[in-house]
This record gives C-alpha cells, structure tokens and sequence, in this order.
C-alpha cells in the first residue's frame, strides 16, 4: 500500500459521524435463524464464523465480512467490517476497505423489531397479517380482477434500487404494466442525466472523475466525501488531494468536501450557469480548449461560442455572487490542468427547472476541453458482462406484453409526460384523480416522499392519491403511511438475509471490469422474504411458472455469471469480488458517444428544438436548444417578499433516501454530527446562515416551521455560517409525514412542493422552492 493510500484510508472522511460510527460491531437481538448461506466459513475461534454480504442501503454493493457468533443452537451476526480491495469498499488494490455509517447500520437494521415481521392483506377494510401462500394468493386474484377490470395499461410501477432485477419483468414484461416510473430521472437528478445524456456524455458521467490520474477537480453540486457513491470514491478523491491534485467545490453549502478543497466557491443557488458560462468564456479567450476535439467530435460549437461571448468573470461575479477573480483563477486552473482535469456534479444541478440550462452549459465544459473518457478526466467505466438468467435458464421466451399496452406515462397525447416524454412523477396524482391510474405496484420506493406529497397522501378538504386507488401492493421492510394505505404488504429481508450481485461500472478499479457478490449471511428473520423470492412466488401465483424456475436467487445468480464461467460459491472464495476484464481510455472513437451519437452535442438543435419552442410559450421567454443563461424564476419559484428564502434539501452520510429513518443509531449520529445529540428530538435538520436566523429570532436548536405556497413542515433549525445567506437547506430529506420514521419525527420538505413545480424538459421534480422561516414555539 502507498503512502497516499494509507493516509486516505485513515483520513476523516465525513463530518464526525465517520469518527463517532464506533466499532463495526453491535447489540444484535437473539433473534438469527439458522444459517445456511453457502459462503459462510467456519473460523478457527470461539464458535464464531464468517459470512459476506454487500451493502445496498446506497445501492453500492460495499463488501461487508460479517462476524457470526453462537447463540445456543442459532448464529446471530455480531460485526460488520469491510473488505480490503474491494471495487466500492476500498481505494483499490492494496487498501483497506471500510464502511460508513449507513453500511455499519445493518446490523441494527437486520434485527430490528421495527420491521415488517409478515405479510398482510387488506380484508374488510383493515390489514390483516397472513401467511406466504395466502398473500401470493390473495395478490394474484387481485391483480387478475384488476386486469379485468381497468386493463394492464391502469396500473403504474415504481421501482427504486431494488435488488432483483425481476420486478419489471413480472409487472412490465409478463403482466403488461407499460407506466414504469424509474429511477433516478424523475426524483434524483434528472435535469442533470437527461441533459448530460442528450449532448453525448451520458446521464451519470458528470459525476465520475478519473481520480488516480487527475489534476485539478471542480466538485460541482456534490459533496462526495459525505454522499458518495462508495468508500472508493471518497479515498480516491482525498488521494488526488495529496498528490497534489486541486480541489475546488461549488456549493452554497460548506460541505464535508469544502472544508478539505483548495477554495470553496459559495455560490448563489441556480445561478451555476452564469458561472459554467464565465469559466467558458475565459478559456476560449485563452485559447486552452481543445481544438482537436471540438473540430472532430463536437456539433454546435459556433452557438456554443456565441453563447459564452461577453460573458466574463465580471458578468458572472454580479449573477452568483462569486468574486470575479476567484471565477478567473478556477477557469486558467482547471482549462491549462484539462484533459486531466474532471467534474463531479450531481443533484445540485439536476432538481431544478432553471437548472436544465444550468446543467448543459456545465456539461459543454467537458466538450470544450475535451476531457471526455480521458484519463484525469471524465472516466466511462464499463461493466462486466453478465448472462440473462431469462435466457440461460428459462425454456420458454420471455414476451414483452407492456409494449402492446398504452403508456400513459410517456404518450405525449396523454398529457402526463415531460416535453422530451420522459416520465413525470408529480402528474401521477392528477392521473389518478382523472381515472386514467387506478391501482400501484412498488418495490425499494416510497413516491410520497419524492414530491407532490399532500396529493399523494390527501389534506382534511380532499383523499389522496394513495386512498383514490383500487389496488396498492407494496415489497417494504418498515411500516411507512404508504404501507399501512396498501392493499397487500410484502415484507422484504434486510441485505444480510439474501444473496446479492453487482457487475460494476465505477469504482475503484479504474481500467477493471468486476463482479461482486456474495450469499445471505443469516437466514431471513421473522416470516420475511428476499424480494426475488417474493417476486417469484407472486409470479408463480399468478401463473408465469414458466418463467420463474430457479430454486433459489443463487440459482439465478449462478445463471448470470454463467457467461463469465463463475459461481457464487467461487466469487465468495475471492471474498466476494473478481476482477474480469480491461478497458481503455476514448472509448467514442470507436463506439460513439451516449446513445450511439457520432458527435458530442453542444446544441441540441436537431434533437429538442419542438421541446424549447413548447417550454418559451410556457414559461413566456426565449429559451433555445443551445447554452444559454437563465436567471432563476425564468421557470421555478421566484423569490419574494413572502417567501424570500430558497430551500435546497441533502443526503447526509448516515441517510440514503427514506431507507433507515426508523433506526436509532444512524438518528443518534445524525443529531451528535449536528452537535445536538442534547435535545430530546432525532428528525432532519434546516441548515440557515447565522444571519437569516438573527433576522427572525431563530436560534440554534430552535424549532423551526418552513412554508410555501402549498404547505408547510416543522423541524430542528441548525444555524451556521457554513451555508450561503438567503438558501436554507433540509438535510436529510425522507423525513417526517410519509416517511418510515418512527412517530414521524421531522420535516418532510416535499410537502411544500406543488404538483407542478417539476423541470419540463425532462420531468424532474423540483426540490429549489421558495419559502418562509419562522419560529415554532420557542426551543424544542
């Protein structure tokens, strides 16, 4: 191991929550089953033994080396560590590998009495508990009475990050359900991923750097030593630090990253356009982009350029806020530094219609210089190819019954769907209420706490959308109100109950394809179920037999590495991950760009001028296909006298969407990195500049109450000069009403989001609102 490595592997990484995360180990309830998972090997000592697993509380399938001790007849998982040169766990080879609070988390999680403990189905109007075979049952007569009476084309999907690839299959695929609302594009960062994709770098790649060979990091809109997708990612970025690397973050928040880059720029929200557009313009003036690229591999760079004339650091400075100097030193910076220099952005400028624009003049960046796909700058990994376990192991063809159904969701003559017909998750309410949706399916997803909420959930004056529906089947690990409204709850196990396999893309291993996987650790506890044994078994009851043949998930899995000639059992023998393969650098020169494009796109002249001419009437100004500055208001909230703050909202790194609210060691770290672990309150936080709060007589540790034109919430103020005057910030969001939080402590800020305050262009709900803070009682 490198100096660099050890040092980054012992480094701070986050707030204090990292430091305070204690021992990997933790009061498990005598509740473990037996175990049976095929990667479990006996140790040497004192009745304990060894198992795997990988994390999914983030989706990032960090490795886990789970303790299993002996209790009486039964094992119970004990300590949780990570593994050393795991793809997402560790830096690479020859590094430690850890986990992070959310990863530590499971052992709490896996034995919660908080959980889901069986399924239920709703009879005579109440939940009532039942066993497997009834659920299936009951489920599958009820789907079928569904079909017959609204058509496949009524019912709507919501799929997450779940952790069987089978949920669309059964639903899309063989019952005909076309209205898939995925993930990340509508809730996430869609204004971001849908623009990125367009112009040709692809949806996720602005987030990815090639950090071992990069030079100068511009960490836009993201706080990657506290959000990070991965263990690999934030080691890797602190390891560039001390080679000497640059670090620059833009954020109107002092992030856990600010605080360790070279220069944090606070930069005025939704103004991030004026600055991509600045730092442009200086290195055309400069002459450090590449010519090379932009003349062989680029489309639109005349509007490109006459876009970013006049628009000086001078210019900029007046809309963001930022020092005209400081706008000047990043451009020469990350321009001479290019192509080994990269940007890391994400939902900063992915939950905002004004951020649309925003987001392409950032992305035009890595056209200008050409860093795309080139080493220190942005990196496209690639993933290892893996088998269709529906070809590999089922005889029979799978059909694609969903395409034969309308999808209201994305028909554009629906009047539902974005102006690039993407899905719009905010109009699912007003589909209900027209009769077009009459019934749900979820999975790893609670959409009441994505947007939209009061219409989701129903006010005192009028029913939600939730009660509105005639059928509402949910595969859930925590009570949450979407649950208790649903019609059959599936009771889902915890990551260490089930078997788990990830085929990579980033991480650590920047030229290596990888798999890894690994077993269940412990058996399932209570009467739950692993989502693939839960979605096979409702398609055998619903008489898809044929298509859901596999013993077990290791089965399946064994299916799916059956194209790389490798078995579960053997990747647990590699303590759960394999390094398959190579890649290269400039892989568009001969595959193209996202898409297949032949071209890197600057305008999108050819592509969304119908979009932009739709999105001018609507919105009343000029908005072209190419860069271009819009002020915020132009198309969200506008700040006024009334409500003269701008809301933002955050994950934190004890949080990853609305997954662990109901457990109380991640709630205890929360308050103690807030450093009001003294109150007798554990929900989320409103993060406000000192200044704001003196104005309203608002002191730390006040209760706060933050209002909109639609609604308002309650929650804990955290005051702080880390955070730009004017923008208050809700960190973490998944809180509150809705969410799976016991009592439902906290503030879920989506109440305060109307159901059409969403980015037109690519159906993103808008997260930046316009809203009042005042006080909510005196102290908590």
């Amino acid at each position: 191991m490198s100096d660099a490595s050890e040092s980054a592997d012992d480094f701070g990484l986050t707030r204090r929550t990292l430091l305070k995360a204690g021992g990997a180990s933790a009061g498990a309830a005598a509740l473990g089953g037996c175990l049976s998972s095929p990667g479990q090997t006996d140790s040497s000592a004192g009745g304990t033994a060894k198992a795997y697993g990988n994390c999914w509380q983030c989706h990032k399938l960090c490795g886990m080396e789970v303790t299993l001790e002996n209790d009486g007849d039964e094992q119970v998982a004990t300590e949780i560590h990570g593994i050393d040169g795991h793809p997402r766990g560790s830096a690479g080879e020859g590094t430690k590998g850890t986990l992070c609070p959310k990863g530590l988390s499971q052992l709490e999680k896996a034995y919660s009495p908080k959980r889901i403990k069986q399924p239920y189905v709703r009879k005579d109007g109440e939940l009532e508990a039942v066993e497997w075979e009834e659920a299936f049952q009951y489920a599958a007569d009820r789907l079928a009475e569904f079909k017959a009476e609204h058509g496949a084309e009524s019912l709507i999907e919501f799929h997450g990050w779940g952790t069987t690839g089978t949920f669309s299959t059964l639903f899309g695929n063989l019952y005909g359900c076309p209205n898939s609302v995925p993930h990340p594009t509508p809730t996430c960062f869609g204004s971001m991923a849908v623009t990125g994709t367009l112009m040709g770098l692809g949806g996720g790649n602005i987030r990815w750097v090639d950090y071992p060979n990069t030079k100068y990091v511009l960490v836009w809109g993201r706080d990657p030593l506290d959000t990070f997708a991965g263990q690999w990612e934030a080691k890797q970025l602190l390891q560039a630090k001390e080679r000497g690397a640059t670090i620059v973050t833009i954020d109107p928040v002092y992030t856990e990253t600010a605080k360790k880059s070279d220069k944090w720029l606070p930069i005025k929200p939704r103004t991030d356009g004026a600055l991509a557009l600045a730092i442009a313009n200086v290195i055309i003036e400069e002459e450090l982009y590449d010519e090379e690229f932009v003349e062989n591999y680029t489309h639109g760079f005349d509007a490109y350029r006459d876009a970013v004339e006049g628009k000086t650091p001078e210019w900029a400075a007046e809309k963001t806020g930022l020092d005209a100097e400081d706008i000047r030193d990043i451009a020469l910076g990350f321009g001479r530094a290019a192509p080994n220099a990269g940007i890391t952005s994400w939902t900063g400028l992915g939950q905002s219609a004004d951020h649309q624009k925003g987001a392409q003049n950032l992305v035009a960046l890595t056209g200008l210089v050409g860093n795309i796909d080139r080493p220190g700058g942005q990196r496209w990994f690639a993933s290892a190819s893996l088998s269709n376990p529906f070809k590999v192991g089922c005889e029979a063809e799978l059909p694609d019954n969903a395409a034969e159904n309308r999808c209201y969701l994305t028909d554009p003559d629906a009047g539902y769907a974005s102006l690039t017909k993407k899905p719009v998750q905010n109009n699912v309410p007003r589909m209900v209420e027209d009769g077009v949706i009459n019934g749900m399916v979820y999975y790893y997803r609670n959409p009441v706490t994505d947007g939209a909420t009061q219409e989701w959930l129903g006010t005192e004056e009028k029913t939600g959308a939730l009660e509105e529906m005639d059928l509402v089947i949910g595969i859930d690990a925590f009570w949450s109100e979407t649950t208790r409204n649903a019609d059959v709850v599936f009771p889902e196990s915890s990551q260490l109950e089930k078997p788990m396999l990830g085929s990579g893309g980033y991480g650590a291993y920047n030229t290596k394809t990888w798999v890894t996987g690994s077993g269940a650790a412990i058996d399932p506890q209570w009467n739950t179920k692993p989502g693939f044994d839960i979605i096979q078994g409702l398609g055998r009851a619903m008489g898809y037999d044929e298509f859901f043949v596999w013993d077990d998930k290791e089965q399946y899995i064994n299916d799916q590495l059956s194209e790389i000639d490798l078995t579960l059992e053997e990747l647990e023998a590699e303590d759960t991950y394999v390094l398959t393969g190579d890649f290269g650098y400039e892989k568009w020169k001969d595959g193209g760009f996202a898409q297949g494009a032949d071209t890197f796109w600057f305008d999108l002249d050819k592509k969304l001028t119908g979009a932009y001419e739709k999105l001018s009437e609507q919105v009343g100004a000029e908005i072209g296909t190419g860069p271009q500055w819009v002020p915020p208001g132009t198309i969200s909230d506008e700040l006024t006298e009334e409500y003269p703050l701008e809301m933002l909202d955050a994950r934190t790194v004890e949080f990853s969407h609305g997954g662990d609210q109901a457990l109380s060691k991640p709630l205890e770290q929360l308050a103690e990195t807030f450093d009001l672990e003294h109150e007798d309150y554990r929900g989320n936080y409103l993060v406000m500049h000192t200044d704001d709060a003196a104005e309203r007589d608002i002191e730390n540790g006040d209760m706060v109450t933050i209002s909109s034109s639609h609604g308002e919430a309650e929650l804990m103020a955290f005051v702080t000069e880390g955070i730009r005057p004017g923008a208050v910030s809700v960190e973490p969001y998944g809180f509150g009403r809705g969410s799976i939080q016991p009592d439902e402590e906290g503030a879920n800020n989506m109440i305060l989001n109307r159901p059409d305050q969403i980015d037109p262009i690519s159906g993103e709900i808008d997260r930046h609102i316009a809203i009042s803070v005042t006080p909510a009682g005196g102290e908590h």
